[in-house]
């Protein structure tokens, strides 16, 4: 489902949008520039769609940036959850078959362990996949902010990509499923002080991630509007 959507989203709003942002842009060469290219302020004084020229949001860099580094945590945090969903079922004990592989206490069912098939499967076409799913929004995501035409819109789009994002926590709502895996003891000082330095290193990396995948979209990758 959620590839539908994305596949929908690119195909009909978001090349939709590139193209409405690139017209615009061609207009604006075309009227406030002379032959040899050069920018000319008599010819910008009496373009008329100044008003809709900058309401690109692109323009406004502060602004694009923020909403671009915005998105990119929340799409490197969900391939960090992804990421983890991998180390918790290697995690788990290995069973010999699937009825050993599920343990209820009162109304919560827990995962106990995987067989070898059951790991690979769950592997290769859940966690894997989304994580595939998490780095394509994430392109997909800053192409249609970089796309944008209104600041208005700069907004709604992102909580619109947003509700994508979280589809498939929306549909496996239902379940209450949980891995049950062996617990430390919380008095092992060692161990949670290593987890906690371990936590701080991860954001600061993801933090620092986020910036970089920014000004390298917004300066170099980014096909919406030429660099200049």
């Amino acid at each position: 489902l959620q590839l539908a959507m994305m596949l929908y989203v690119h195909r009909y709003v978001v090349l939709a949008d590139v193209r409405g942002v690139q017209v615009r842009y061609n207009d604006f060469r075309m009227h406030a520039f002379d032959v040899q290219g050069a920018f000319q302020e008599s010819l910008w004084e009496q373009y008329a769609d100044k008003d809709r020229l900058c309401q690109i949001a692109m323009w406004n860099r502060p602004f694009y940036y923020s909403v671009l580094f915005c998105w990119s945590l929340v799409m490197l945090i969900e391939i960090r959850k992804s990421e983890e969903l991998v180390r918790q079922m290697w995690k788990v004990p290995r069973v010999v078959s699937t009825a050993e592989m599920l343990l209820t206490r009162g109304e919560n069912c827990y995962v106990v362990g995987f067989t070898t098939l059951t790991r690979c499967l769950v592997t290769g076409f859940v966690a894997l996949p989304k994580m595939l799913i998490s780095i394509i929004l994430l392109w997909l995501g800053c192409e249609w902010l970089s796309a944008t035409i209104e600041f208005e819109s700069l907004v709604m789009n992102t909580v619109a990509m947003a509700f994508i994002v979280s589809i498939d926590e929306v549909l496996f709502e239902v379940e209450n499923i949980d891995f049950l895996l062996p617990r430390r003891d919380i008095h092992d000082q060692a161990y949670w002080e290593a987890k906690r330095i371990s936590a701080f290193r991860k954001a600061s990396l993801t933090v620092v991630l986020a910036v970089f995948l920014i000004v390298a979209f917004a300066e170099y990758f980014q096909d919406v509007l030429p660099s200049d």
